[in-house]
């Protein structure tokens, strides 16, 4: 039997759990370009499955079902903009639900039973957020094959709406200059570069919140905490295989010699794959952070300084990652458990 203050506990985060899972719904596909989503999820769902595991499961099943049973009895859903004029529970709504319920409930899931299972942190990642994507992208891909939908006239009604929205909060901001047509149009442009990328954004999105979720956790949970402390794996020794430049280089080779939008297959990957080395960059700047025993003071200050300078900086962090492979900066064993994947 789990004691009260675990009961307690449980029962607060199901409702935290509740609350987002109507607003995610409520904001439909906006709800996938709002990183705080997957912090949210994320957290909510890590602490729940550290304090009863896979017993979280029930609470998680109640909170959907008693959400989108509230949602059905809300003005049919009328009100809600994020389906793009659609029908309330039609054909859309119910796949962007589906989706939304696989990204932000099923990979965090997945994620805390691998790690309760002994599984990496690297790999407790990449497994369940490449299962869930596969599938996510696949039910997209059938939904647009099977209404015929148009790319073009999609991606333009997207840009355009999410331009009259921008459009509209400038004004209220008093912004004027964001409000004339030269800057409509290059939002415009801007907004369908991020749609086009947007495969690449949502896995980043994914997997890097599950990282620092759990990295988060880790540093304010007890140190006899077995969920989070069971695992003796330095974080700042992760480094990613070194066959993945396999996949920057694949993602380089189409970007240069597709043409049209199937450039954007390209960039994606690209996208993708420097995320990977970002973090692997940023786990070489922590491990000499802790080499030299920086303290927590100038580490912070560190850190502020790159996302701040983010553009120059990030890129040298990028390139850090990716040279990792030949100089091993950090001098580590090949052989070592539980540093790669």
């Amino acid at each position: 039997m789990f004691k009260t203050k675990t009961v307690f506990l449980s029962l607060l985060l199901s409702v935290l759990l509740f609350l987002f899972v109507i607003n995610s719904i409520y904001e439909g596909a906006y709800s996938f370009i709002n990183p705080f989503f997957y912090i949210y999820y994320d957290i909510t769902l890590i602490l729940l499955f550290s304090l009863i595991g896979p017993a979280s499961a029930v609470p998680i099943l109640l909170s959907v079902v008693i959400a989108v049973g509230f949602l059905m009895n809300y003005n049919g859903g009328a009100d809600f903009s994020g389906y793009f004029n659609h029908a309330a529970f039609g054909r859309f709504f119910i796949s962007v639900i589906i989706i939304q319920l696989l990204i932000f409930i099923v990979i965090p899931y997945a994620f805390s039973y691998l790690i309760s299972k002994g599984s990496g942190v690297a790999k407790s990642i990449c497994f369940p957020v490449s299962a869930v994507f596969a599938v996510s992208f696949s039910l997209a891909a059938l939904y647009i094959f099977a209404g015929k939908i148009d790319m073009v006239s999609s991606l333009n009604y997207f840009s355009g709406n999410m331009t009259e929205k921008l459009i509209n909060t400038y004004n209220k901001m008093g912004m004027e200059y964001f409000t004339t047509l030269k800057m409509k149009t290059l939002i415009s442009k801007l907004l369908k570069i991020i749609f086009l990328l947007l495969p690449a954004i949502l896995i980043i999105f994914s997997w890097m919140s599950a990282w620092i979720s759990f990295i988060f956790l880790k540093k304010i949970s007890k140190k006899n905490n077995a969920f989070f402390n069971g695992i003796k794996e330095n974080l700042s020794l992760w480094k990613s295989s070194d066959y993945f430049l396999l996949f920057l280089i694949a993602g380089i080779i189409i970007s240069i010699f597709s043409v049209g939008i199937f450039k954007y297959i390209g960039y994606n990957i690209i996208l993708l794959s420097s995320s990977v080395y970002l973090v692997q960059g940023l786990t070489i700047i922590s491990f000499f952070f802790n080499k030299l025993n920086i303290n927590i003071f100038l580490r912070i200050l560190g850190y502020a300084i790159i996302f701040i300078f983010s553009n120059p900086i990030i890129i040298f962090i990028i390139m850090t990652g990716i040279f990792d492979m030949w100089f091993n900066f950090r001098k580590i064993e090949t052989n070592k458990k539980g540093v790669s994947i």
